[in-house]
């Protein structure tokens, strides 16, 4: 049976759980690892059933616990050359550490599950959403960390039956707001953040195309409120005559503390 969880999820840190009964893998990890390490214990993970740790992108809020995480645990590491790069020359990659770099065509076996990433539009040195194909047939997508849904994005997600997708900020929250407005026009761009109108549109076609699970995430501090990103996205697949709880489950990612462990 698949298992997903949001360990953390927003600008202050970002972790992922999926896995089956026999062990699983981490996307990124955000926080630091004496928070992360917590984060797994409270929801009955052992870290060495861990089978990798695979990085969207460099950012501090996806990579903070990595370092001290791989020198207390022999984790396999996967991520862009850029990325791996960025870590070892500011001392962040322990020397023993098993590191594999990856590019958006690799396949990895990761214990009894298949990983693929694709790339996501961010304003970092590379970044990668994934794909993670479970031994029972279903298929869980991290797609979080992008300004726009790309056609690769929407191709690699599409047909997948959970979607962590990013609806980071609403956009009059994002304009109205104490950002100084070359940040905002940052977050909003095609390099930026995944807006909640944006990700309603995605969730739109993900339904559409199969999937049953939607878990929003990254959700910003100061420009969204949980309430109001699952509203729009409700909204939208209310109105396209989608049912939550018929054809459809939503939730949003707690930002500073696990979510549900959910088992499918």
């Amino acid at each position: 049976m698949a298992r997903f969880c949001t360990l953390y999820s927003g600008s202050s840190g970002n972790s992922t759980y999926i896995g089956t009964g026999t062990g699983g893998i981490l996307v990124d990890a955000g926080v630091s690892c004496k928070a992360l390490l917590t984060a797994l214990s409270a929801r009955d993970i052992r870290p060495d059933t861990i089978r990798g740790l695979f990085l969207t992108h460099e950012h501090i809020d996806h990579i903070k616990g990595v370092r001290v995480l791989l020198k207390k645990y022999a984790i396999p590491l996967f991520a862009s050359r850029e990325t791996l790069e960025w870590l070892a020359d500011r001392g962040e990659l322990p020397p023993s550490a098993p590191v594999q770099e990856i590019s958006a065509s690799t396949v990895i076996a990761a214990g009894d599950m298949e990983v693929r990433p694709f790339a996501t539009s961010h304003d970092s040195l590379s970044s990668f959403g994934y794909v993670v194909n479970l031994p029972d047939g279903r298929r869980i997508s991290v797609a979080t960390d992008l300004g726009y849904v790309s056609d690769e994005v929407h191709q690699a997600i599409h047909g997948s039956d959970l979607v962590l997708l990013e609806s980071n900020y609403d956009e009059a929250m994002l304009r109205c707001g104490p950002y100084p407005y070359p940040l905002k026009r940052r977050i909003a761009s095609d390099s930026g953040h995944l807006s909640n109108d944006s990700s309603a549109l995605e969730a739109r076609t993900l339904v559409d195309s199969g999937t049953t699970r939607l878990v929003l995430g990254h959700l910003s501090k100061e420009n969204n409120h949980p309430e109001l990103a699952r509203e729009t996205v409700r909204s939208e697949l209310t109105l396209a005559g989608m049912a939550e709880g018929g054809d459809y489950l939503l939730s949003v990612a707690p930002r500073t503390e696990p979510g549900p462990m959910m088992i499918f």
